[in-house]
């Protein structure tokens, strides 16, 4: 894992950089801390897996109609 990302705080808690020049944390160990990063990292990639295996107008219709059935509760 990219270790640069995973940094010890002024706390002494442990952190890593996401993406937007985030941070996440405060995890109570380094390997706590990698292993929340490794989740992240997973998610995402996830997150991009699926968004290539729906089209577009799809995701967009699903959204509209989630979005329209939360309004009507």
């Amino acid at each position: 894992m990219d270790m640069d990302r995973i940094y010890q705080g002024e706390d002494a808690l442990w952190y890593f950089d996401v993406r937007g020049n985030h941070s996440k944390g405060p995890f109570e160990s380094h390997h706590a801390a990698d292993e929340a990063l490794r989740a992240h990292i997973r998610s995402c990639r996830h997150q991009i897996d699926m968004s290539r295996l729906l089209p577009k107008a799809l995701t967009t219709v699903s959204f509209r109609r989630h979005r329209s059935e939360s309004h009507q509760s």
